[in-house]
């Protein structure tokens, strides 16, 4: 190695050295303030090398579990602010939103991913922001207002049909479908009848990507920018355009598809943002914010409601009940019923509490230095931290919840039955960052709960594995979820069984008397 060569390594070797201990020394707390308490890290680094590939929320929970409600993160120079108390979330995030709604600025996402700031969701209050902000708030008006209820209540009808025929044999699927077709109708004109369509399919693969890119070890140069000096078509170079390129072509496809094609005769949302005050060529943006965070979520949420009932099934006799009480045997649930059916509410609440489909929200940023009193104690929280709301261990937290760890819709009912006042989840998100949606994943959880609960009992396989001539075990540990971003339960064995034959027969022919036209079922808005 000549000495032109080792000098040049030294050099780069010294600027990197120089820029870590840049990055720690900004990293540590202000003369005269704490840090909130956490793990102890490495000099330099911190506590990067401590976070787990899979399982994160989980391990978020344990340090918030040991530490207490609020815990602090070195990542590399990068403060990292955890809360696990709803107060503490409410008070920074919602009462000082000012301070904390920014977004961090993932280095790879903010330079390769969305150099342009099209993802309004995913950046600070820009202009982009607030026009989608307003566009979504228009969209879920007409949500509230029951518009959608038609056909929410359409494609929960088709599923049960696809359970009634399999006997739940690919119920993961058609739960899947429920959340995928609803929302893609009603953003595009796509109706999804099999969840084998291929354009559910390639939405769906885009959008699982693009929730990958987001997170901060998507690429290497978050936790070390200084690498994206190295010139020429680096692997993250090379896959930022490959994506932008797949993501872009897609959403244009399906925005002027149903704004002027196929779907044009339909009320969807892609031409109601045709109509609003947009900036040019964000359109396709907005829309994919719409599929990567609805669908998934929902349809997670939907297949750890069928765990609960595998899991706890007394429960699930007791909404049973009511349902029978106040809708009969000669029809389904509908959402008029929806005042009149608290269990079922309590248990889409208990849903979204037990095994969150996000274990942790989109994380906050901090704009300005902030000290907070938590248990007695003055906290300082630096400009710049990136603040994360861990759903997993607020909703899990012993001073809200007896047993957390159970399922028990009951929790949420008073001593008359009735749903109790005050309702608050961690589940959605906080102050400007809550998620718009909300009003269309409640439907949708409910009428497809309701349906199922009403149609069905949910219980255990009695067959033994194919593979290993034994019977499944089933559990609701953290190892029988898959651990990613959206925490997945792992595909287990469901017996879908009619209650009686009269049950089946009025699904079938509520289904074969259901008004199935698209253009019905979502009617143009005059202009």
């Amino acid at each position: 190695m000549d000495s032109i060569e080792t000098s040049h390594i030294a050099l780069v070797g010294g600027t990197i050295l120089l820029v870590l201990l840049g990055m720690y020394i900004g990293a540590r707390p202000k003369a005269g303030y704490k840090t909130p308490p956490g793990p102890r890290g490495l000099p330099i680094l911190g506590n990067a090398l401590q976070l787990p590939n899979q399982h994160l929320g989980s391990y978020f929970r344990s340090l918030l579990e040991t530490y207490g409600g609020l815990v602090s993160l070195n990542l590399a120079g990068t403060p990292v602010i955890l809360i696990g108390d709803m107060a503490v979330a409410k008070d920074l995030l919602e009462k000082r939103a000012a301070k904390f709604s920014a977004r961090p600025k993932e280095y790879y996402f903010v330079r390769y991913i969305d150099p342009n700031q099209s993802y309004w969701a995913f950046h600070d209050q820009t202009e982009g922001f607030n026009v989608g902000r307003k566009l979504t708030t228009g969209i879920m008006s007409s949500v509230r207002a029951g518009l959608t209820e038609p056909l929410q209540k359409f494609e929960s009808l088709l599923t049960l049909q696809h359970l009634l025929d399999d006997g739940g044999k690919n119920w993961a699927r058609h739960l899947y479908r429920v959340p995928a077709s609803t929302n893609l109708t009603a953003m595009f004109g796509i109706h999804c009848p099999t969840g084998d369509e291929p354009e559910q399919h390639e939405i769906m693969s885009a959008a699982e990507e693009f929730i990958t890119l987001c997170t901060p070890t998507s690429s290497i140069i978050n936790m070390l920018p200084f690498l994206d000096w190295l010139p020429g078509p680096m692997p993250w170079r090379t896959r930022a355009k490959a994506f932008r390129k797949r993501d872009g072509d897609l959403y244009e496809k399906l925005v002027r598809e149903a704004v002027s094609g196929t779907g044009s005769g339909m009320n969807t949302w892609a031409a109601e943002f045709a109509r609003g005050d947009k900036p040019e060529g964000n359109q396709s943006r907005f829309m994919n914010q719409f599929a990567s965070a609805a669908i998934e979520t929902t349809a997670v949420a939907l297949q750890t409601f069928v765990l609960a009932c595998i899991m706890y099934p007394d429960w699930m006799h007791k909404v049973q009940e009511q349902i029978d009480d106040i809708v009969g045997p000669d029809r389904l649930p509908s959402f008029a019923d929806r005042s009149r059916l608290p269990y079922v509410e309590a248990a889409v609440r208990e849903t979204l509490r037990w095994r969150p489909a996000a274990r942790f929200g989109v994380p906050h940023q901090s704009i300005a230095d902030d000290v907070i009193e938590y248990n007695g104690e003055q906290y300082f929280i630096p400009a710049g931290a990136s603040v994360f709301a861990v759903t997993w261990a607020i909703e899990h937290d012993p001073a809200r919840y007896v047993d957390p760890d159970s399922f028990n819709p009951e929790r949420f009912l008073d001593d008359k039955g009735q749903l109790r006042s005050n309702y608050e989840t961690s589940a959605f998100g906080f102050g400007r960052r809550m998620c718009p949606g909300i009003p269309f994943a409640e439907r949708t959880l409910w009428i497809e709960i309701a349906m199922l609960l009403w149609t069905f009992n949910i219980r255990k396989t009695e067959k033994p594995s194919a593979e290993t001539g034994l019977a499944f075990q089933y559990s609701d540990s953290d190892e029988a979820f898959t651990g990613d971003i959206t925490n997945t339960p792992h595909e287990f064995p469901v017996v879908f069984e009619p209650r009686s034959v009269r049950h089946a027969e009025v699904a079938r022919q509520e289904w074969e008397g259901c008004e199935k036209d698209l253009n019905v079922l979502l009617p143009a808005t005059k202009e």
